[in-house]
């Protein structure tokens, strides 16, 4: 959205500018203009489609509804003043380069072919209304191809330039919200999505669960087996919490050894049947570390709203005092990285 309203003030400026070159057109060619007044007439009349544009609320609020309506006026503009320059028009026709970067940049290339069919109409039809029937002839249609071919190639060049950025900035964007090594979803892009499901489901009264996730003995893998063993550790937690949770679910990385899940539109019943699953998924499977089989363990804490706190913050305070109490109650029975017969299988 930001980057619309960027873009459509920008767009304004270079409107602005379309103005000040077609007043200046007007003073080099007004010997062949057709009547002065209608030719400021049009340009009162798109001066103030561009000043009062930005100030209806429907549109601020829609600003690519606001970009495509600009567009078509640009078109439209440029089309009269061409019309009033008749067999002089010919330089102006470069200024269709205007709306038409702009829509692909912006619009999509759908859009952008939309604009250039409206763009060959119009100057169809001022090529009749300039020279009669004779500008359907092939003569002046080929005339006319020649005079639009530079604008049918940058459009095509800026619409593909604009998916492929599209398509880079979509992948930046996503490599930033994901942890690098379990690809799950990093702690900036968690707490924003979770703050937004939270409210959704608060607004709809429904309840909402939140699990705090430690892998046991990180540390004592990494300094007997190596870091690259705990980060496989820590990669198959991030597996097992994928397997045992929903597609609607949002899952993090919250730091070191720890994992966060916040499982929307679920109580803590719920809550606890997933976090058994997350920790039968982890202990289920082994992991060979210098060809010794081992198992590992989660401590999960589980919250759950409203029961637990009507705020996010409360929920993960709740999950992480629950945590602490399984790890607590975990330590005291031994648990942790179980090691079993070489070559045994779950």
């Amino acid at each position: 959205m930001d980057v619309l309203q960027g873009i459509a003030r920008s767009v304004r400026e270079v409107q602005l500018l379309l103005l000040l070159v077609t007043v200046l057109f007007y003073f080099v060619a007004r010997d062949a203009i057709a009547s002065s007044a209608v030719w400021f007439l049009t340009l009162l009349i798109f001066g103030v489609v561009v000043l009062t544009s930005p100030l209806v609320p429907q549109l601020q609020r829609r600003p690519r509804l606001r970009l495509s309506l600009e567009t078509v006026a640009m078109v439209l503009f440029i089309t009269a003043l061409i019309v009033q320059a008749g067999r002089s028009a010919a330089p102006l026709s470069h200024l269709y380069l205007l709306p038409v970067v702009t829509a692909a940049l912006v619009l999509g290339r759908r859009n952008t072919g939309l604009l250039l069919l409206v763009i060959l109409v119009a100057r169809l039809l001022v090529s009749v209304l300039v020279h009669g029937i004779d500008g359907l002839s092939l003569a002046h249609l080929i005339a006319l191809f020649a005079e639009l071919a530079p604008t049918l190639l940058v459009a095509f060049l800026t619409s593909a330039l604009a998916s492929n950025l599209d398509q880079a900035t979509r992948t930046i964007r996503g490599l930033a919200d994901l942890d690098d090594l379990t690809g799950l979803n990093n702690l900036r892009s968690f707490s924003k999505l979770a703050e937004r499901e939270y409210s959704l489901a608060e607004q709809d009264g429904a309840p909402c669960a939140l699990l705090m996730i430690d892998l046991e003995q990180l540390e004592q893998i990494n300094d007997r087996f190596g870091h690259e063993a705990g980060d496989r550790a820590l990669c198959a937690v991030a597996a097992s919490i994928r397997r045992a949770t929903r597609s609607g679910d949002l899952c993090a990385r919250y730091g070191g050894d720890e994992f966060v899940v916040l499982l929307p539109r679920c109580g803590r019943e719920a809550g606890e049947v997933v976090a058994n699953r997350i920790r039968h998924d982890v202990y289920s499977g082994t992991q060979d570390f210098d060809y010794a089989m081992r198992r590992l363990t989660v401590s999960i804490g589980v919250a759950a709203a409203p029961g637990d706190g009507r705020e996010l913050r409360m929920l993960f305070r709740k999950a992480v005092r629950s945590l602490r109490k399984e790890k607590q109650a975990r330590q005291s029975r031994g648990s942790g990285v179980t090691a079993l017969p070489t070559g045994l299988t779950p």
